[in-house]
């Protein structure tokens, strides 16, 4: 009797684990009025409804765009345009990871690996950062903050370093400083990051 109650503990907390981690793939990030203002200051949005528009006049930044910022805002709406384009969105860099990032937002943990995946395949090419945008509005630090620590090591150049400082930003000003300070240190000791990097991205890229 003891030994089935003990499993079924263990079965309850498992279950809330994953429920809690399928909370925070769901979590919008920009609820808060305050946030919301700030990025469209800072950002160009186009809506959802013209990927098929835009993946036609082959405007792969546009297309990114628009399924980040429907992850961002929770827009669940735009599920039914990128089923419409899958099949072209799939093959496209920068369309994928947005695609990914879509995904994990809503819910499929399994997004966030396949932006891993990207990353680790294609993201230190000069001027492809596109994952390292999204890794700036993801609150979990083993596999995407672990990456932004490495691109600090690897890819410090003017367009990764740019790309790089905007994730820290955005992280720093959503989720919080004492956290961010924590990880980024923590994790760059891992990584074998040298601590005058780690200390510039620190001092540079703050809200």
């Amino acid at each position: 009797m003891c030994t089935k109650n003990i499993f079924l503990v263990y079965c309850i907390l498992f279950f809330i684990c994953v429920f809690a981690d399928v909370l925070r793939a769901g979590d919008w990030v920009f609820e808060s009025e305050e946030a919301k203002e700030i990025y469209t200051k800072k950002k160009i949005q186009i809506p959802c409804k013209r990927i098929g528009e835009l993946l036609n006049k082959d405007d792969i930044q546009g297309v990114y765009i628009a399924i980040r910022d429907a992850a961002l805002f929770g827009d669940k709406t735009c599920n039914k345009y990128i089923k419409e384009n899958l099949d072209r969105l799939k093959g496209i860099e920068g369309a994928k990871d947005a695609v990914a990032f879509y995904s994990y937002k809503n819910g499929d943990l399994s997004g966030l690996k396949l932006l891993a995946d990207s990353y680790d395949k294609d993201a230190q090419k000069i001027g492809d950062h596109w994952t390292i945008d999204v890794f700036g509005f993801l609150n979990e630090w083993e596999i995407s903050g672990r990456r932004l620590v490495r691109h600090a090591k690897c890819c410090s150049d003017l367009v990764g370093g740019e790309a790089l400082c905007s994730a820290i930003w955005w992280r720093r000003y959503l989720y919080g400083e004492k956290d961010f300070k924590h990880f980024w240190f923590k994790i760059g000791k891992e990584e074998n990051v040298s601590s005058e990097k780690l200390q510039h991205f620190y001092d540079t890229c703050h809200p």
